[in-house]
């Protein structure tokens, strides 16, 4: 979706902003509702069933892109599958903790992000033969047959979770006759109001905030940033995703152990480090070769890496029997972070004197702004234990 619904909808519009508008208002609506995600994870343990209705409604709309034929009916529906896609995160992640013990979290995590990875991966040859057999020749058909594939994809995978991934426990029951969604604003409220005086999970969220707001706009921005900076059509950039997703699978794999290894802040930072320098050599580079070797392995480890690390020293930061609450916060962070895809998609359209597609470009090197400032305060952070691991 992320690769594929840039370049469809400019194919109908001619311009990048309205599917980044999109993406921003999408994601911001999801992370004001996360907070009651988390309270009615924690207090329900029925997370599957919200998982599964929300999954259900992400495929159901991919399926529709495809046969929707306007542009605003087209970013509607993707409005909605973003929406419930990223609202559905929340319950995803309140299940971590029933599948290993603690101290096993980060290779579990890690092998979760790698096997998404993979997953991208096989579906990214799928994609290229559905768009070979069934796409159109011009822009406002080639890539129709995507959205359908990513759907059914999408469904099929879910499967084994939905089967087989055991419930989560309510750790703390909501009394008869009490609103949850009433409970969970005063919880967030007093949770927002109480996070100065919990120094280090307050760092922590908002250094993933910032992080994560490069990192969703540099997902986004792969597939139009191949195209108008380095003249790739939609079959070249489909392909050049596959070393991508294969590299960061596989990384993501080896960011987990890290963790375990050398704890989840370090593991972070130097995952960070690796996005940066990414950021930097992409938006400056002309040679495509030393574009795409930048992008597959240091944004490769550092993309997935980021993801792995973050979602452990969450766990370690947080009191046990709160993980629901916080997770919830989290992914707050995780979808208010549209400051640089907004940026991106404004700054993208512009035409810059003596420098070809340098809205593109100028567009890359404002995320590194925001994601120095993350590291900043993830540096910062220290474990309940005092050590900076």
């Amino acid at each position: 979706m992320s690769y594929a619904i840039t370049l469809h909808v400019k194919g109908f519009t001619g311009v990048e902003k309205y599917t980044f508008i999109t993406m921003a208002a999408s994601l911001v609506t999801s992370g004001l509702l996360l907070p009651f995600a988390g309270e009615a994870s924690d207090r329900t343990g029925r997370p599957k069933r919200y998982l599964i209705f929300l999954t259900l409604l992400t495929c159901t709309c991919c399926v529709a892109i495809s046969a929707a034929g306007t542009a605003w009916l087209i970013l509607a529906l993707f409005f909605v599958a973003n929406f419930s896609y990223n609202f559905s995160l929340t319950f995803y992640d309140s299940l971590l903790p029933t599948l290993a013990p603690r101290e096993k979290l980060g290779a579990v995590s890690g092998m979760g992000v790698g096997l998404g990875y993979a997953g991208t991966a096989f579906a990214i040859p799928i994609g290229f033969l559905v768009v070979a057999r069934y796409g159109g020749a011009d822009a406002q058909q080639q890539l129709r047959p995507v959205f359908a594939a990513a759907g059914g994809l999408f469904f099929l995978f879910s499967l084994p979770l939905i089967l087989f991934v055991p419930e989560k426990r309510a750790t703390k029951r909501t009394p008869p006759g009490v609103s949850i969604p009433r409970l969970a604003y005063k919880r967030v409220m007093v949770t927002l109001r109480a996070l100065p005086r919990h120094r280090p999970v307050m760092l922590f969220l908002l250094g993933n905030f910032l992080c994560v707001d490069a990192l969703n706009t540099g997902i986004i921005a792969y597939a139009p940033y191949l195209v108008n900076v380095f003249g790739l059509d939609a079959r070249q950039t489909l392909l050049w995703m596959l070393p991508f997703s294969l590299a960061a699978g596989v990384l993501a794999v080896a960011g987990g152990l890290l963790s375990d290894r050398f704890g989840p802040r370090r593991t972070m930072i130097s995952a960070g480090i690796c996005v940066l320098a990414a950021l930097l050599i992409a938006g400056v580079a002309r040679s495509f070769p030393v574009f795409i070797a930048s992008f597959v392995l240091l944004g490769g480890y550092g993309l997935s890496t980021i993801w792995v690390a973050g979602r452990k020293l969450l766990i370690e930061l947080v009191p046990e029997g709160q993980i629901g609450k916080y997770f919830g916060l989290y992914n707050v962070g995780h979808k208010l972070s549209i400051v640089g895809a907004v940026a991106f998609g404004l700054v993208a359209d512009l035409n810059l004197r003596g420098i070809e597609a340098g809205g593109y470009r100028l567009g890359l090197l404002l995320q590194t702004v925001l994601l120095s400032m993350g590291l900043v305060c993830i540096y910062k952070v220290r474990s309940p234990d005092g050590s900076g691991r």
